[in-house]
């Protein structure tokens, strides 16, 4: 499903500041990111936020995309159990896992004792740029 830009939510991240839910004038040079929720495909929703657009690409790295559909697709009960999944160590994974979270790529849910369950928060991001703009 594509997205147009009338379909674009409110809560949109512009640049390094994020306009959460406030109409102001948007700066049509800055890119602008948006999230679709797990729950319900193509439902746009506000929560992920990179520090920029770099930053962003460095986190969806290859090996960090394959993180991300692990966790889709196997729903590993802890971090321990995705790192040995994936072959990473637990260390590297958590510390990955961490910065997805601080962005709201996914939840790192307690389970019993201290137990973390990574969960996938969204199902697809979008950035949009207008490369003629300015």
């Amino acid at each position: 499903m594509s997205l147009t830009a009338s379909r674009i939510p409110k809560t949109v991240q512009t640049g390094s500041r994020l306009l959460d839910g406030i109409e102001s004038p948007c700066d049509p040079t800055e890119p602008k990111v948006w999230s679709e929720s797990m729950g319900t495909p193509g439902r746009c929703v506000p929560g992920v936020r990179f520090r920029s657009l770099e930053a962003g690409a460095k986190l969806l790295s290859p090996k960090n995309r394959i993180l991300l559909r692990t966790i889709a697709e196997r729903k590993p009960q802890s971090v321990t159990a995705l790192a040995a999944m994936t072959g990473r160590t637990g260390q590297n994974v958590l510390r990955t896992l961490n910065k997805m979270a601080a962005v709201g790529l996914i939840r790192l849910n307690r389970e019993d004792g201290r137990a973390r369950r990574p969960v996938l928060a969204v199902r697809k991001i979008h950035v949009e740029i207008d490369l003629l703009a300015g």
